[in-house]
């Protein structure tokens, strides 16, 4: 009895020793959290305090070092033991190359991590990307994101400066027209012509596009996360298998090539041996030869017509032909980067330096980062103009992972965010090949002169008698596709009329013109038109002759004023009227008011002809007639002219030059 007693006591004792074991350990448990380090290159210690070196934990004798977004349990909170500096530490429980350890490290050092309903970690994620990050996790639990804070306000993107300046963001001509920009060197709105940026058919993308490619949110997807993928190479991650699968549908696959030794190796062990050598992706290597030189091979940056190679076309500057200039690079000398590139295998190991040392270790180190250096804020520093390419490359990348069905490693992305972003993702611009353009080629009121440009909207006025109750707007458009409204017989009240053109371009943009018709009870007469002093003019280089302006009829009321241009400054230029000769040959020089114009023709000859007075190349009597005046003060001669004037080079212009023209014209003298 005594022992059935004893051992009732003892399974008593034991069940509550159990169960406070296990509440201890629920205690225990429940006490515990997840965080992940703050700072790179973090020494853990095996007492909390960083007064002594001899606390340092080690693996293997080599000093354990945590870095950024490594994840940790979180045992308890403890004070510091004598140390300064750091007044609170975690101990810390983790894993370090397939081993379990235990330390300290400072609080500060160390983040607690946040999870929502579902469990996924979102601390440290942007608010705006959270739900995007969210359902990646969801997928792939094992993918890193790391937000970086550009520390640029959203707007600030968009500039002539940044992104907004001409050639910097480009897309090519198999886009919309209405991803195009239309601002003043992309676009003319006088001809409706976009301007091509690169080899013909890549146009600067406009400010909605530029928004949709540079906003993250719009890529946190499977197919497109991967142009924030780090491209650091990764000998854990990256293998052979990985690179075959990427080049199986181009020119690359089952080809062979000779490296540094001679010997013959796949394209796929070339770009793993430049990612060894250089620290760069060859994942990345590989897509980006593809989405630089195509997938075939007939690029002459890669079919060795030239004698040399470029797989990613380095020094392919925007122009004429990019391609060519690639391969100009290619042909000088840089030992740093194996140049000349006269090899298949040095232009894709000595490239792989390039962008290594180039963009990589600078920073740049995504494939967006390469498009917008947003890392540094210097955004010539960009690896390529196709606005495109980032999201293109990645889709290559992804579906190589899918195939190889590694979608699920331990990737880490780095994304940016930017200060007052928007607050949902942007949109690209609704898809249409119509014509933005709305501006006017010309605009006419019946009856009345006025200068005007298509460029300008407003300022314009003429004035009609009080006698007309109304007149006829005429106007066309510079693109035939565009509407016009406000044209017609317009009814005019007394005094001021402020009408408006509205053209509606063919996109259905509009653009508004503004002129002002004033009933006078004022004498009106209007201008007919206007006609030049002299229709030709001969001159010597280095002479002036001034043109005076005829209007019909001339006591108009119109405005009088002179817009004068000359067809050839080189030739002859002008300056209110004042024409100067400045150089052999021939041009027009035009005189316009309002919509009149007039027209005279100049020839500029350099050498003197004894005798032609007045530089028409010809001896004629009219020379003659001209020293006659001369001598009579009716009219002045140049310099030039008086050198032409003294036919007898008596260093005088007398009567018996004249004299001796008359002569030689009539066949007394044979020459002057």
């Amino acid at each position: 009895m005594q022992n059935k007693k004893f051992r009732s006591f003892i399974s008593i004792v034991l069940i509550i020793s159990i169960l406070f074991s296990f509440s201890f350990v629920f205690s225990a448990s429940a006490a515990t959290k997840t965080g992940y380090i703050t700072h790179d290159s973090l020494r853990v210690r095996t007492t909390p305090t960083t007064v002594s070196t001899e606390n340092i934990l080690k693996h293997n004798d080599t000093t354990i070092n945590l870095h950024t977004n490594d994840t940790v349990t979180i045992i308890e909170k403890v004070n510091s033991l004598g140390d300064d500096n750091y007044t609170t530490w975690y101990k810390i429980k983790f894993t370090y190359s397939g081993k379990s350890y235990e330390g300290y490290v400072p609080t500060n050092y160390v983040k607690e991590k946040v999870t929502d309903t579902s469990g996924v970690v979102l601390d440290g994620v942007p608010e705006l990307y959270k739900e995007y990050i969210k359902n990646l996790k969801e997928e792939h639990p094992d993918w890193k994101f790391v937000f970086y804070d550009t520390g640029i306000e959203w707007s600030n993107l968009f500039t002539k400066d940044a992104q907004g300046y001409i050639g910097r963001s480009l897309i090519e001509n198999v886009f919309p027209i209405s991803y195009r920009s239309t601002e003043s060197g992309a676009y003319n709105w006088r001809t409706d012509k976009f301007i091509a940026q690169d080899a013909g058919r890549w146009y600067q993308a406009n400010t909605q596009t530029i928004e949709y490619y540079m906003d993250p949110r719009n890529f946190m997807t499977d197919e497109s996360i991967f142009m924030f993928e780090s491209l650091k190479y990764d000998e854990k991650a990256h293998t052979i298998e990985g690179i075959e699968s990427i080049l199986k549908s181009s020119f690359m696959v089952d080809k062979t090539i000779t490296n540094f030794d001679g010997e013959e190796v796949s394209y796929a062990q070339a770009f793993m041996d430049a990612a060894k050598t250089s620290g760069v992706s060859p994942y990345h290597l590989a897509s980006r030869a593809i989405q630089e030189v195509g997938t075939s091979g007939t690029s002459g940056s890669v079919n060795g017509s030239s004698g040399y190679y470029n797989y990613y076309n380095i020094g392919a500057n925007s122009g004429s032909d990019p391609v060519a200039n690639g391969l100009k690079y290619a042909a000088t000398t840089d030992e740093r980067y194996n140049l000349p590139w006269n090899t298949p295998y040095k232009a894709i190991v000595g490239g792989a330096k390039w962008i290594g040392t180039g963009y990589i270790d600078k920073g740049q180190d995504t494939l967006y980062y390469q498009k917008f250096n947003v890392v540094k804020k210097v955004w010539t520093h960009q690896y390529m103009t196709n606005i495109m390419a980032p999201y293109q490359e990645s889709e290559d990348i992804f579906k190589s992972y899918k195939s190889l069905n590694i979608l699920d490693l331990s990737y880490v992305f780095v994304i940016p965010y930017y200060k007052n972003m928007p607050s949902k993702a942007c949109q690209l611009p609704k898809k249409s090949d119509a014509s933005p353009n709305n501006w006017l080629s010309s605009l006419t009121v019946e009856g009345c002169t006025f200068e005007f440009d298509g460029g300008k909207t407003s300022g314009y006025s003429v004035t009609v008698a009080e006698s007309v109750s109304s007149v006829n707007i005429t106007a066309k458009s510079v693109n035939s596709k565009a509407t016009i409204t406000g044209i017609g017989k317009v009814e005019l009240s007394s005094g001021t009329n402020s009408h408006k053109v509205i053209v509606k371009a063919e996109n259905g943009n509009t653009r508004t013109y503004y002129i002002d018709i004033i009933r006078s009870t004022e004498n009106i007469i209007p201008l007919k038109g206007i006609s030049l002093d002299k229709n030709e003019l001969s001159m010597f280089n280095g002479e002036s002759k001034t043109l005076t302006v005829k209007y019909n009829p001339s006591n108009t009321t119109n405005n009088k004023s002179v817009v004068w241009t000359s067809s050839d400054s080189s030739v002859a230029k002008v300056n209110n009227g004042e024409v100067i000769a400045v150089g052999k040959g021939e041009a027009t020089i035009t005189a316009k008011v309002g919509t009149y114009t007039a027209t005279c023709k100049v020839i500029v000859s350099n050498s003197v002809i004894v005798g032609d007075i007045d530089a028409d190349g010809q001896v004629t009597i009219s020379d003659a007639l001209m020293i006659f005046k001369y001598k009579t003060n009716e009219i002045t001669l140049s310099q030039t002219a008086l050198k032409a004037a003294d036919t007898d080079k008596n260093g005088k212009v007398e009567l018996a030059d004249a004299l001796r023209i008359f002569k030689y014209k009539s066949g007394e003298i044979e020459s002057l």
